[in-house]
């Protein structure tokens, strides 16, 4: 796909890697339909994309509650908001021993890294039927490839992503809607606060995520890893030997800092 002159809509456009994703479209030319729970938070970004000459849109939506996805969409189609891509970008990663939490922070998880992105994908379709040419990118995780303890949820979640972005692409295949998902390592954002990494999870630029989505549009990529050389530790060990792959995640406490970090839901997080 040419991105230059097309419009994007980004989930969690406010901060981190969906801020950063917004500005590097921007710089190749591409429009804004930002996405956040609350609309101020994303004053910044709107700065920096228009001052590359593109136009920025905000509006708040809560992506945990589906009435709200309904009006979100309803509105933009009556303001006669047109865009050919659609990242879904947006989550959140509680964190630590499965039985600590109270379930409502893992309902919530659930409620916003797996249902609001297929809502969201699902209402979006029909737009991005009627266009020349679209693509849709989910953020997954390598947590989406190999569940690890602290993550339990949050593994469920990503796994969800991956297979719900697989099943999609297959199914669009031979459409004008390319599909792809995204597999990052910890990102250098504040979603990690507090959370030790190991040498199994190298801590990335998140700038490296944004940039990797861009060519995924681009080249019309499935499964991005990043960065690429976490195929062979995330996918390709656990599949030829999947004891020794998780004798080695718990020997070298793979993902012991998310255990130990213990996080809840983020302030912006409406319960």
């Amino acid at each position: 796909m040419e991105i230059k002159g097309k419009t994007a809509l980004v989930t969690g456009a406010g901060m981190g890697i969906g801020a950063l994703t917004c500005v590097e479209l921007a710089k190749a030319g591409v429009h804004i339909i930002g996405v956040d729970v609350l609309k101020e938070t994303m004053s910044d970004v709107q700065k920096q994309v228009e001052s590359f000459g593109v136009k920025f849109y905000g509006y708040s939506c809560d992506l945990s509650r589906e009435e709200n996805i309904e009006t979100f969409t309803k509105q933009i189609q009556y303001e006669g908001r047109s865009f050919q891509i659609l990242i879904n970008n947006a989550g959140i990663a509680p964190s630590g021993p499965f039985i600590s939490q109270n379930f409502s922070v893992w309902k919530k998880a659930i409620s916003i890294n797996i249902e609001g992105v297929a809502k969201l994908t699902h209402s979006c379709l029909p737009h991005l039927s009627s266009q020349p040419e679209a693509h849709i990118v989910n953020l997954a995780s390598i947590a989406g490839k190999f569940g690890s303890e602290g993550t339990v949820i949050y593994s469920a979640t990503k796994h969800a992503v991956v297979g719900f972005s697989q099943a999609l692409r297959m199914e669009l295949y031979e459409t004008k809607i390319g599909v792809s998902w995204i597999c990052p390592s910890m990102a250098k954002t504040r979603m990690i606060d507090g959370v030790k990494p190991s040498a199994f999870t190298p801590v990335i630029e998140p700038i490296d995520v944004a940039k990797a989505i861009l060519k995924a549009i681009r080249k019309n990529k499935g499964e991005v890893m990043v960065p690429a050389s976490l195929r062979f530790s995330i996918v390709i060990l656990p599949a030829l030997f999947p004891r020794f792959a998780l004798w080695l995640a718990v020997k070298t406490k793979a993902s012991k800092g998310w255990l130990t970090a213990n996080k809840g839901l983020e302030k912006n997080i409406p319960v």
